[in-house]
């Protein structure tokens, strides 16, 4: 079990103790006894408590792999976008066609605004596979442009720049989350 499962259940257990001992204080008293409603209210506070706790432990439970996708994506955009600016000034000290530009300069727009993105606790995975998409997009890239392989492959970077769009755009669906995934 992970360290953040622990404490969850740790912090779970110490809510769920004070609810049972205010609960056997309520119940020491008569409900005539002003007592009675002292130890009720605290009684409901502390419930009211767990429930606002529960209700945040799925999203803390997905922080870490949260997290983790956050790095993934920034990094491969940020490195990515390195690429597609060593691949335009390649094209300038290698003599190319400035033709080629029409290709790599929106890959570097792209692999730029990328690194803006905001990774967020439903859509991480979605981030995740788009970032890891990129690097094979990328490399499509760079064989097409250093004319390691045919021109024709530029069908198949145009489609995974639309996969990887696909998976970097916020769902703004109707959807329920669950029905998302």
């Amino acid at each position: 079990m992970g360290s953040t499962e622990q404490q969850i259940e740790e912090q779970l257990a110490q809510l769920q103790q004070k609810v049972g001992a205010c609960r056997a204080e309520v119940l020491k008293h008569d409900a005539e006894d002003d007592q009675f409603a002292v130890e009720y209210a605290r009684l409901v506070n502390v419930a009211s408590k767990l429930v606002e706790f529960e209700k945040t432990i799925p999203g803390r439970l997905a922080e870490p792999e949260r997290r983790r996708s956050e790095r993934i994506v920034t990094w491969s955009w940020r490195g990515q976008a390195a690429v597609g600016a060593v691949l335009i000034a390649l094209v300038f000290l290698l003599d190319r066609s400035t033709w080629w530009l029409v290709l790599l300069a929106p890959h570097l727009a792209g692999t730029v605004a990328g690194c803006f993105q905001k990774v967020d606790a439903e859509q991480h995975r979605d981030r995740r596979f788009g970032a890891v998409t990129l690097h094979v997009v990328a490399l499509l890239m760079a064989l097409i442009s250093l004319s390691v392989i045919s021109r024709w492959f530029i069908i198949a970077a145009a489609l995974g720049w639309i996969l990887v769009a696909g998976a970097s755009m916020d769902s703004t669906g109707d959807a329920p989350k669950e029905a998302r995934r």
